[in-house]
């Protein structure tokens, strides 16, 4: 089991993954839980449900997860419906990775939905310009990035990491 979980979350382009990297550069073990979410939306699983909720983002049995963004970051209450499905087995299998690990571990988690009250966190955070930017460069529209801003309200707790950069000595 690990020794210590520690969350680091933070909103959208804040640097969440530069952080997790860097940390991973560093010996420590991270985990992105987008990426456990991501995996458990791809399952054979989780279609029948996205196709009774979210059929606009189903097509050929394969989901666009564009589509599905467009759809919860503009309806709270889509959003709510997705995460009410699949939080819980997030968790579940975030569970199983701090079982099997026996160091420090690093959880990335973009939502964190109350792991703040379980385990110590950092938050990642960046001026809004900032992440705006770097948003852009991935590619996102302004509307999207707007609506994904906009849909993130941060909790108090942790403590703040303002990310500019990170110098390797």
């Amino acid at each position: 089991m690990a020794k210590k979980v520690i969350v680091v979350t933070g909103p959208i382009g804040s640097g969440k993954s530069t952080t997790t990297n860097y940390l991973n550069e560093l010996g420590f073990e991270t985990i992105d839980l987008d990426i456990v979410s991501n995996n458990i939306l791809n399952s054979n699983e989780s279609l029948s449900f996205l196709k009774s909720f979210f059929p606009s983002a189903v097509k050929n049995n394969v989901i666009d997860k564009e589509i599905l963004a467009s759809i919860v970051f503009q309806d709270k209450e889509k959003l709510i419906i997705l995460e009410n499905f699949l939080h819980p087995q997030v968790l579940t299998r975030l569970q199983k990775i701090i079982t099997e690990t026996t160091g420090v571990l690093f959880v990335e988690v973009s939502a964190p939905r109350n792991l703040q009250d379980d385990f110590d966190c950092i938050v990642v955070m960046a001026s809004d310009q900032t992440r705006k930017n770097r948003l852009k460069k991935r590619g996102m529209e302004v509307h999207d990035i707007e609506n994904r801003i906009n849909s993130q309200k941060m909790k108090n707790g942790g403590y703040l990491l303002e990310l500019f950069c990170i110098i390797k000595i």
